[in-house]
């Protein structure tokens, strides 16, 4: 009779768990914050399209829209996007419509997903600068965001871990 139980199911997946790398944790963590922001952006300028978070319309006077219904609509598929994007990092998700997107450019979809997601939101805040009164703390703080979204994938640890097998 041998003293050594053999490890439980719990013990063996702990082992075999892999840890996130840093990297991939700080690009799920700002990828979270810009769902939540999204979302509540989205659903105040989709059903109050004329005074969302009490910005007027006036603010729109340099735009192609004259309401916020449309860049209601954009954070709406920004949010679902980062979502799915959050998903893929966190949960290793995989898609089989993205194999050969995935054999192209040698790393996993949330890889793509988080540098598109980030060049999206970049060149929104870059249009939006010339389009809108500029705000001291929004327009350089998710520009910074979306650099570092951007950046976090390129990181040698985060490519490793998104890294075809």
């Amino acid at each position: 009779m041998s003293a050594i139980a053999p490890p439980d199911r719990a013990s063996k997946a702990r082992v075999s768990r892999k840890r996130l790398p840093v990297s991939i944790g700080v690009l799920s963590v700002l990828l979270g914050i810009l769902v939540v922001g999204t979302f509540a952006a989205a659903r105040a300028m989709i059903t109050n399209p004329l005074e969302p978070l009490g910005m007027t319309t006036e603010w729109l006077e340099n735009a192609p829209v004259d309401t916020y219904f449309w860049p209601g609509m954009f954070f709406l598929g920004m949010t679902l996007a980062s979502v799915l994007t959050l998903a893929g990092l966190v949960f290793r998700w995989p898609w089989n419509w993205a194999q050969g997107i995935e054999s192209r450019i040698g790393y996993r979809w949330p890889w793509l997903g988080a540098v598109s997601i980030g060049a999206v939101l970049l060149l929104f805040e870059i249009i939006e600068l010339f389009l809108v009164p500029f705000h001291p703390v929004m327009h350089p703080l998710l520009i910074a965001w979306s650099l570092a979204i951007i950046w976090l994938p390129f990181t040698h640890s985060a490519r490793q871990h998104l890294q075809v097998q």
